[in-house]
């Protein structure tokens, strides 16, 4: 298997709002335009570089340990005439520099361990020549610029100001004199006593007799954007934290341990996004991907949430729809795109939106977000079966759907349309936000307004979970009020969005209600929806996995017949890995298996090509069969939070489970592949009970599922999902004969 590199020249440790982009040497300079130490995005560091005699030392290793942790190894002085057929010197004698230190006598172990306010330095220098000592000056160059996380990408300062640097006994602090914005940044000494301080530099003079060692650190501390200290509960945050982390089930694969890794290592990754600010139950709220979005992005912390919820027990999805409940907006403004019920698209805490030169502070432009808040609500019932959550999110829902019916159906077509309001607003609201997703068959962009196919199907889906969750409330004529609509939706959109012709689903409607033909992934969201209707589903299906749109590696955004079609665009010809879980999930549900399985091996193989499993943001849509890697989006985040949340719901997806827990039910219809013959799901919780639940595959390839070990009431029945097109009676017969069996 290839492995590919993104962002190949830096390494990215992060906790909470605290990023720290550095390059492969360990350092931040202007040869990474990105690199620095951020919070709340806003660069409190822009220079660190650590020097010995004013050089840089030798690197011999740059680790990433784990999501907050990095770790660089060098060597000083490192030899300069080679020699006797390797990278030694060739004789017995010992070169020393114009320093006469011996060459290669110090080693470095230098790790940078982020926290959530700042990060620690600490430095591990050793004198392994076996008769010198050595007399040396080491030492941090430090300076900071303020920036806004955005404005490093761009290289396009929108704000600035002077930053004054003071020089104390202990460290360096930076201000920044911005007239409303008071940040300070501050470098402490918090080892070794013995150091000289200026404003721009922190060294000390070491001497190391043979064979000894010397250890040094630092801290780098962040303030609020006043210049205050910030709130002192690092460590409640922390244990609350561990607990979540403490509480995950886990998946065991004993016939592949490959794929047992590769879950973990994303699972891992999933574990390190809460954002852990606001208020304590705000505090496992997502974050949505490194490096370029350290920040509350409402349908990325919600699709998170749902995917992964079988792995928490759906804690993180609560503590996302508390945070963004609270943020809903009560009324309209243009600059901000809000109106009445509208759920934040994303929430950024850096300058540019403190200062409201962009209206990110919260931004709402997003049609996607309040639906999926209403489906990942109905997911957290489906595994906690806890009335009382529903209650103290419903209001919240009850606005939203309210918002859809006055607002969001802007002509009262019973279709959902957007608009951008903001002058520096997102153009595309739907599941494809960038300018150019939506186009026409001869490549000119669709003007606003338009609706896409993919926000009906949101609509309906979060109807139907309205209506379930309305039924558990008690208010069951509202129950059947939502109900009813969801289904009329479902009828008109079959008839007025499905094409023969294409046999698949319209793009979007334009302004003049003229569906736009374009063949696109978005279908495959409309199938996981439930809005394509029975007849018109195995030539979606089959559409969808056609050579135009499937790559190999998963589904196109658009088909390679397109006049638009580009295989490296964000939107259209990029292979999104989160949309082929969505896909999957959606190909189970009315009993696509096969396809399903086709889809998951081929997310399991492209997690392969990267190191620690991270799938970039999106893929390039190159065939897999003319090349050996896929190429990547040229600016693609590694890691993003829902890829690696994918990797839950395809295992969600393959073991075919369905959480009840109202009636402490877990039905499953396990659809194990020759690649993943048994699969054992750890301490599983469904409402208050927890349970280890083994699937297996067979001598002649079925599938099934037992308890191995349950405490509380936790009923597993075996049964194909209820809306799957292709299960007759006797399948599901069969499927409970097998319950009772094992």
């Amino acid at each position: 298997m290839s492995i590919a590199l993104i962002r190949p020249k830096t390494l990215c440790a992060w906790k909470g709002p605290s990023l720290l982009i550095v390059n492969t040497r360990g350092d931040c300079g202007d040869d990474e335009p990105l690199a620095g130490y951020y919070f709340r995005e806003t660069r409190f560091l822009r220079t660190l570089r650590f020097e010995i005699n004013g050089d840089e030392p030798w690197l011999c290793e740059s680790a990433s340990l784990e999501p907050a942790t990095l770790a660089f190894t060098y060597a000083y002085p490192e030899v300069a005439e080679y020699g006797g057929g390797g990278s030694g010197q060739s004789g017995d004698e010992v070169p020393t520099d114009a320093h006469g230190i011996p060459q290669r006598a110090l080693t470095i172990y230098l790790t940078y361990a982020v926290q959530l306010d700042g990060f620690t330095i600490a430095a591990t220098i050793a004198n392994h020549s076996p008769r010198h000592r050595v007399d040396c000056d080491l030492g941090w160059s430090v300076d900071a610029d303020f920036a806004d996380i955005q404005e490093a990408q761009s290289g396009k300062r929108e704000q600035n100001a002077d930053v004054e640097t003071t020089a104390g006994a202990t460290g360096i602090a930076l201000i920044y004199r911005h007239t409303r914005l008071r940040y300070r940044s501050s470098l402490e000494v918090i080892a070794h006593a013995d150091w000289t301080i200026t404003p721009s530099r922190i060294a000390t003079r070491v001497s190391l007799e043979p064979q000894t060692s010397i250890e040094l650190s630092l801290r780098i501390s962040a303030s609020a954007a006043d210049g205050s200290s910030l709130p002192d509960d690092v460590d409640d945050r922390d244990r609350v934290l561990r607990a979540w982390r403490n509480s995950f089930a886990h998946v065991a694969i004993p016939g592949n341990r490959t794929a047992e890794l590769l879950i973990a290592k994303n699972v891992r990754d999933f574990a390190s996004f809460p954002l852990l600010e606001g208020d304590r139950d705000e505090w496992l709220a997502l974050q949505a991907g490194m490096p370029l979005y350290p920040a509350l992005f409402g349908r990325d912390t919600l699709t998170a949430g749902w995917q992964a919820a079988w792995v928490d027990r759906g804690q993180s999805l609560d503590a996302s729809l508390t945070r963004l409940g609270r943020l809903q907006s009560d009324r309209i403004d243009k600059w901000r795109d809000e109106e009445p019920g509208r759920i934040p698209y994303q929430v950024r805490r850096g300058p540019l939106a403190l200062l409201e030169i962009n209206p990110y502070a919260a931004y709402y432009a997003d049609f996607a977000s309040p639906f999926m808040f209403v489906i990942a609500l109905g997911h957290l019932y489906s595994w906690t079966g806890d009335v009382a959550v529903v209650r103290r999110h419903w209001d919240t829902v009850r606005r939203i759907l309210d918002w859809a019916r006055s607002y969001g159906d802007r002509d009262g077509d019973g279709y959902l349309e957007y608009q951008t309001q903001s002058s520096k607003g997102t153009k595309n609201q739907g599941w494809k936000d960038s300018g150019d997703a939506i186009i026409y068959e001869d490549g000119t962009p669709v003007p606003a307004p338009l609706g896409t196919c993919e926000l009906q199907g949101y609509w309906f889906a979060a109807q139907q979970l309205a209506a379930v969750m309305s039924w558990a409330l008690g208010a069951r004529s509202d129950a059947r009020g939502h109900w009813r609509s969801a289904m009329a939706l479902k009828k008109r959109f079959n008839r007025d969005w499905w094409i023969d012709d294409d046999a698949c689903v319209a793009l979007a409607m334009d302004s003049g209600k003229r569906p736009v033909p374009a063949v696109s992934s978005n279908i495959g969201h409309c199938i996981a929806t439930g809005i394509v209707g029975k007849e018109h589903l195995r030539a979606a299906v089959g559409r969808l996995f056609a050579p135009d749109m499937f790559s190999g590696w998963g589904i196109r955004t658009l088909s390679t017949e397109h006049r638009s079609y580009n295989p490296m665009s964000y939107h259209c010809g990029s292979v999104w890995p989160v949309e082929q879980a969505t896909i999957a999930f959606g190909l189970r549900r009315f009993g696509f298996d096969a396809r399903a399985l086709e889809l998951a091996e081929a997310l399991f193989d492209l997690a392969q090509v990267y190191p620690e499993h991270r799938i970039p943001e999106c893929v390039g849509g190159y065939a897999r069969g003319d090349r050996p890697t896929p190429g990547a989006y040229p600016q693609a985040n590694t890691p993003q939070l829902w890829n690696a949340t994918a990797f839950p719901l395809i295992v969600h997806t393959v073991l075919g489970l369905q959480p009840v827990a109202p009636f402490h039910l877990l039905a499953v219809s396990p659809a194990l592949p020759a690649w993943l013959p048994e699969v054992m799901l750890h301490d599983v919780r469904l409402g208050d009970a927890k349970a280890t639940v083994r699937f297996w595959r067979d001598a002649n390839g079925e599938s099934h599922g037992e308890v191995v070990e349950s405490r509380g009431t936790f009923r597993l029945v075996q049964q194909p999902p209820p809306e799957s097109i292709s299960v007759h009676m006797g399948d599901r017969l069969r499927a409970l004969f097998d319950t009772v069996r094992h």
